[in-house]
């Protein structure tokens, strides 16, 4: 505080200053504040800016592994791989166990040589044939009309006999034999001057059974030509 005079005294200088350094001290107290408060920001703040970019990046790179290949497309196709060759295995394994059986049911088969009073008739034989099996109901009736299920279980019962398979017979006859009984004369298409007389007859929900199978010397029905291929009575 000024004197009279007008001078100022010791007390008012130290007052000043004391009074200069609060000031210096709470704007130091709060300049520092201030620095804490962007320096924070600035370091949380940024990080939380870049954690989305981050993720963006991990997004699209999801995004692209997804539109280059689908993991479950890939998946259903090596699955119908598998099964389509496990299916062709199966059907192998199926036609493969149909021709053992047949040739265990052939081997079964006991054929017996007979005489024969035809003089057409170089060999003759017959054999413990079982049924061939039928889809057909009863009562049964004989009909000789191609490609009817009569029809193609007489010329399985003819392979069975013959060993002739159905696709390789030229038929050059069928008929009646009787009651429910019926002959077929037929050839290897691969050596038609072979003929055999085939005797079968009809086993109620059974199917055609082979009774008698002759090789003949000459047949009428074969004259070497297939304009009387498939001949019927």
């Amino acid at each position: 505080m000024a004197d009279e005079f007008g001078r100022i005294t010791r007390k008012d200088r130290f007052e000043k200053k004391r009074t200069n350094t609060k000031a210096i001290t709470w704007l130091s107290i709060v300049g520092g504040v201030l620095v804490i408060v962007i320096i924070s920001l600035i370091v949380f703040g940024g990080g939380d800016q870049d954690a989305p970019v981050a993720n963006d990046d991990e997004d699209n790179n999801d995004t692209e592994e997804i539109q280059g290949e689908d993991p479950d497309e890939h998946t259903l196709a090596e699955d119908q791989d598998e099964l389509g060759v496990e299916e062709g295995e199966l059907e192998v394994e199926e036609s493969e166990t149909e021709e053992e059986e047949e040739e265990q049911n052939n081997e079964s088969v006991q054929l017996n040589e007979v005489e024969s009073d035809d003089e057409n008739v170089s060999y003759a034989y017959e054999g413990n044939w079982e049924p061939i099996g039928t889809e057909q109901e009863e009562p049964h009736t004989t009909t000789f009309e191609k490609e009817t299920v009569d029809w193609q279980e007489m010329m399985k019962a003819v392979e069975v006999a013959t060993s002739i398979p159905t696709d390789e017979q030229v038929t050059w006859w069928f008929g009646r034999a009787g009651d429910q009984r019926v002959e077929a004369t037929v050839s290897p298409r691969s050596n038609q001057s072979e003929t055999y007389r085939v005797t079968m007859q009809w086993v109620e929900e059974q199917g055609w059974q082979p009774l008698l199978v002759e090789e003949l010397i000459e047949s009428k029905h074969n004259d070497n030509s297939n304009d009387n291929e498939d001949e019927t009575d």
